[in-house]
């Protein structure tokens, strides 16, 4: 099947803003079709499909990151999957969470996580500019430190340089891979980082309502975690017990997800990610050639799929309507544009923007 057939928005939209949502690609809307022409017809969730769906998503999610299935499950949210990981881990009770800000992916549920009894920290600014500077001036002590893998603005985080750190510290480090995957060539296991929370939508192109938590059996085997004063030594007792918070997603959502991770897999990893790191190479490019600042990494640095970037004088907003009058859907971050073309842009149609954007 052509790409033309596959995401059927391309007839009316060059559609450049995946790092917010991701229009469902016909597969994936056929598949969740498929299974409500079902429901419609037998009235129930047939709880052994229900089970097949899911398992088939845990192992393509571990396909793609290149782990065991058995490390994978399955939330609605991210409250839910952050809710497991406690109930795993028996955290002492004056452990601190540091957050980033809420972004786009989905944001960090400081509420529900502060009715559990733990306090919380939101880190500011969200990008990885700004992270190195704060974590030097305040590296935790048995935290549990949630950071973005790749930030709203497309900056690759230093994890090499982090995460160590952190762990020596004591601390325990999840990563939000909502912009990362499949973006970035690591896997899980070379992130070493004690688990993962990667979305169903955005880069992955599924509906929204699943995140999947992603926990290795280095997290799941360590004896105890580092205990706050005076607290006893509390038993890391890995993911068994997570069924008991909620796990679980949708069946709509698990068919939609299977589908469109099969979809990525089929077209192949290596050649999405080249193709997505291609576009953002490219957009860098011509931005800065018709004078606009841009504020993502250059060819210097690591990059995933974002590229954002100021008007030399029409605000963020103003660039997004004049696009959208021109039949271009693009994001916006603060007074940033924000460009994600995924892998099935062409190289013609950002051919086409650049002359689009020269005459805005």
């Amino acid at each position: 099947m052509e790409l033309s057939q596959i995401f059927p928005i391309r007839e009316r939209c060059l559609y450049l803003d995946h790092a917010e949502e991701a229009p469902l690609p016909q597969p994936v809307a056929a598949a969740v079709a498929r299974l409500l022409a079902n429901f419609q017809e037998e009235g129930f969730w047939d709880p052994r499909v229900r089970t097949l769906l899911e398992n088939k998503v845990r192992a393509l999610v571990a396909q793609v990151l290149a782990c065991q299935p058995t490390d994978v499950r399955l939330f609605p949210s991210t409250t839910a999957a952050l809710t497991a990981l406690l109930a795993a881990v028996e955290l002492p009770g004056t452990t601190v969470f540091l957050a980033t800000e809420a972004s786009d992916g989905h944001p960090f549920p400081v509420g529900q996580i502060e009715r559990l009894g733990y306090s919380v920290t939101v880190l500011a600014p969200t990008s990885w500019q700004g992270l190195p500077s704060f974590l030097e001036k305040a590296l935790p002590t048995q935290a549990v430190v949630v950071l973005p893998w790749v930030d709203a603005t497309g900056w690759v985080g230093e994890l090499e340089v982090w995460v160590p750190a952190l762990k020596e510290r004591g601390c325990l480090v999840v990563l939000d891979a909502a912009q990362a995957v499949p973006c970035r060539p690591e896997t899980f296991p070379e992130l070493e980082v004690d688990a993962l929370l990667v979305p169903s939508h955005t880069w992955l192109l599924g509906p929204r309502g699943g995140i999947a938590l992603v926990a290795g059996s280095e997290f799941r085997q360590r004896e105890s975690f580092p205990p706050a004063p005076g607290q006893p030594t509390p038993k890391l007792l890995g993911l068994d017990r997570v069924s008991s918070v909620g796990e679980g997603i949708p069946p709509l959502v698990a068919a939609g997800w299977a589908a469109a991770l099969e979809l990525l897999l089929l077209e192949g990893l290596v050649a999405v990610r080249n193709r997505v790191l291609a576009h953002q190479r490219t957009l860098t490019a011509q931005l800065l050639a018709l004078g606009w600042e841009v504020g993502s990494p250059g060819a210097s640095h690591p990059v995933a799929g974002i590229v954002v970037a100021k008007h030399p004088f029409f605000p963020a907003s103003e660039v997004q309507r004049r696009l959208q009058l021109r039949h271009v859907r693009v994001g916006t971050y603060g007074d940033w544009v924000r460009f994600s073309p995924h892998f099935y842009t062409t190289v013609a149609e950002l051919a086409a923007l650049e002359k689009i954007l020269g005459t805005l």
